[in-house]
C-alpha cells in the first residue's frame, strides 16, 4: 500500500502503519523493537551496498499483520493485511508456499 523513504526506515514503518490502521503511533502494539531491532535494521541499510545493476539488499517481514519491506535506499513498502490475501480467502503466502 504505502511507500516511503524516511531519514530511518523504522520511523517510516511505524508512521504507515499507524495511519493505516488509524491509530497513534506511540498506541501500537507490540512496538516495532519488539518485531525488529530498529537500530540493526538501519545500520543494515546504510552498509547496504548497490551493485551495477541497482539492485540491492531488501528485507521483509511481518508487523501487525502487514507485511513490511524495506529496501537498500530506505524506502519502505507496506502491504496491508487485506492486499495479501485473495478472493478464496488464503493467504499469498499459502498460495505460495513460502
Amino acid at each position: 500500500m504505502g511507500t516511503g523513504v524516511s531519514s530511518k526506515p523504522s520511523h517510516s514503518i511505524v508512521t504507515q502503519i499507524a495511519e493505516i490502521e488509524g491509530v497513534d503511533p506511540t498506541d501500537l502494539e507490540p512496538p516495532l523493537h519488539a518485531v525488529v531491532d530498529p537500530d540493526a535494521l538501519e545500520r543494515l541499510i546504510d552498509s547496504s551496498p548497490t551493485d551495477s545493476s541497482g539492485t540491492s539488499l531488501s528485507i521483509t517481514f511481518t508487523y501487525r499483520g502487514h507485511r513490511v519491506r524495506v529496501d537498500g535506499s530506505g524506502a519502505v513498502e507496506i502491504t496491508t493485511a487485506n492486499q495479501l490475501t485473495d478472493a478464496s480467502g488464503e493467504s499469498s503466502e499459502e498460495l505460495h508456499g513460502d
